[in-house]
């Protein structure tokens, strides 16, 4: 969900204590974030993704992590260089996937993008919200 060498910054100019109260501080942000601009997209009733249902395309998450990258609150709360330590779809390789595809939650390779994790804890939730009311 970070990119580790976005942390090799310059040892002598960053407070460790600071900077990780400034990540720890930015993921909160955009789990947030995520979950109220992945619910625009992937909500279809309280039941999203029951048997049959439609799952979300990689170009859903991909449009999901456009915005959620360029929300301004999230652009003015965080500097550049704690933003920057995110993964996203542009630094992974998932962006070489056919968009138009159902997304593969299966996915567990390192550096996987937040919206790509966020939103699967999500959907599993779902999945298990609908199975125990079943």
């Amino acid at each position: 969900m970070t990119n580790e060498p976005g942390l090799d910054m310059d040892v002598h100019d960053v407070n460790p204590v600071a900077l990780e109260r400034a990540l720890r501080s930015a993921s909160l942000d955009l789990q947030q974030i995520i979950a109220t601009v992945a619910g625009r997209y992937l909500d279809n009733g309280r039941h999203r993704y029951s048997s049959g249902a439609q799952l979300p395309t990689w170009r859903t998450l991909l449009t999901i992590d456009e915005q959620v990258f360029e929300n301004r609150g999230f652009r003015a709360r965080h500097n550049e260089t704690v933003r920057s330590t995110f993964v996203r779809f542009e630094d992974s390789r998932l962006s070489g996937m056919d968009l138009d595809e159902p997304v593969d939650w299966r996915r567990d390779d390192d550096n996987l993008p937040a919206v790509y994790l966020l939103v699967r804890a999500l959907v599993q939730a779902d999945a298990t919200d609908v199975a125990t009311q079943d």
